[in-house]
């Protein structure tokens, strides 16, 4: 988010970004700027990082009927849509599916991403005072004056992702499946930045925008004191794979109870926000009571090692640090209507541990005036989500599903509602 600004933000590499210094005094708003817009940029990776994949779960399950003497289709519905349940596919059985999401986010923790306020504050220089007594501020506050200069803005993010999922589940045995998960991600993230200088230093000031040198479409300059930025960017590619080994520990009559582990491989490209840009490990177990209506439960722990998207991207190169572990759990309900359709209902929760988090606030400068900015913090991320849908057997094993996932808190990044659609075939 600071290269909203340009390569290198406000200030620059070389003191050759937007924002000058009109006495030779170098220009230092850097630190600020990265810190402020730091933890959205780690908040929006982390997250992105994670976002639900449709469940490897076959719409038909089979197993051997000894009444019949065959194998048969075993379960009277078609599963859930992105939670999973403890029965496995059966022996040889082949499963694939590909379906498409869309997520629009709005919000970071209630944060409103189409409009909230940055405060970037000048950096203590103490040694001024020492060296040139005769600075203005410093006989009367002992700092000079032009540190409590500030840049305020006002910003505006969107942020769109569309995601395309292909799953395959395979039948080792009657009670092991293998599932591979790979995602196709295209992210787009644009940023406005309305910014505004205050100084407060008698003149000559101190802190202004440089008056471009050629025309930008990155870039409008409106006065020494006021500047909009804009920069836009989109990548594409492959997401980070998970690959799934589920066995079924237990089944009864009714009552199956599962235990499996998800393995996400750092596929994606993190500094693009295609993937975690780490390892990440989920052992699961899952409960399902079958029937007509089926209910099912699930819980997990993901943990994560170091990624680039936790650290700090605005160096060369990028700090890495640990990408927060989540506690994931889900509950829900299938339920057949028909031979050929049958609803979903679930809810999605994840816990997101040490997650980098936001707030709004203000900020008052020197002379009283208040500013819209926003406070950074780290704590525990706690998500709740619903999901609904159906999933109808067109012919044969193919089955087309529809699904809603809608956001029920603020927590984390936030999105509109998301729709679901997909394809799948058991073979």
């Amino acid at each position: 988010m600071p290269q909203v600004y340009g390569p290198a933000g406000l200030v620059g590499q070389n003191f050759d970004g937007p924002l000058v210094s009109t006495t030779g005094h170098s220009v230092h708003f850097q630190a600020a700027a990265v810190n402020n817009f730091g933890p959205i940029n780690s908040e929006i990776g982390v997250q992105l990082s994670q976002l639900p994949l449709a469940s490897p779960a076959s719409g038909f399950i089979f197993s051997f009927n000894p009444s019949l003497g065959v194998v048969a289709r075993s379960a009277e519905s078609f599963g859930p849509i992105l939670t999973d349940r403890a029965e496995t596919i059966g022996k040889k059985k082949l499963f694939v599916g590909v379906s498409y999401q869309f997520f629009n986010f709005d919000k970071a923790d209630g944060v409103n991403l189409q409009k909230f306020g940055v405060v970037m504050t000048h950096e203590p220089e103490p040694e001024v005072c020492a060296s040139s007594p005769s600075t203005p501020g410093c006989s009367t506050s002992g700092v000079p004056t032009f540190t409590h200069d500030i840049v305020a803005t006002q910003n505006s993010v969107d942020l769109k992702v569309h995601q395309f999922t292909i799953v395959a589940t395979y039948g080792i045995t009657d009670r092991l499946d293998i599932s591979l998960a790979v995602p196709l991600l295209e992210v787009r993230m644009a940023m406005y930045s309305d910014a505004n200088i205050f100084n407060f230093e008698p003149p000559p000031v101190k802190h202004v925008f440089a008056v471009p040198a050629t025309t930008s479409k990155n870039e409008t300059f409106i006065s020494q004191t006021n500047a909009l930025f804009f920069n836009g960017n989109s990548a594409r590619g492959v997401g980070d794979l998970v690959i799934r080994g589920k066995f079924l520990a237990y089944k009864g009559e009714h009552s199956s109870v599962a235990v499996g582990m998800d393995a996400h491989l750092p596929t994606g490209d993190a500094n693009n926000f295609l993937g975690a840009g780490t390892w990440g490990v989920r052992p699961f177990v899952t409960y399902t009571y079958s029937g007509r209506i089926s209910p099912h439960a699930s819980v997990g722990f993901q943990g994560n090692g170091d990624s680039v998207l936790a650290g700090d991207i605005t160096t060369q190169p990028a700090t890495k640090a640990h990408l927060p572990d989540i506690f994931t759990y889900s509950a829900g309900v299938d339920a057949g209507i028909v031979r050929r359709l049958s609803l979903s209902v679930d809810f999605l929760g994840q816990s997101i541990r040490d997650a980098a988090k936001i707030s709004s606030s203000t900020f008052t400068d020197l002379v009283g005036d208040t500013h819209s900015n926003i406070t950074t913090s780290t704590g525990i991320v706690n998500q709740a989500s619903i999901a609904g849908g159906f999933k109808a057997n067109l012919v044969g094993q193919l089955l087309f599903t529809a699904n809603v996932l809608y956001q029920m808190n603020h927590a984390g990044l936030h999105s509109k509602p998301v729709p679901l659609v997909g394809l799948s075939y058991t073979f």
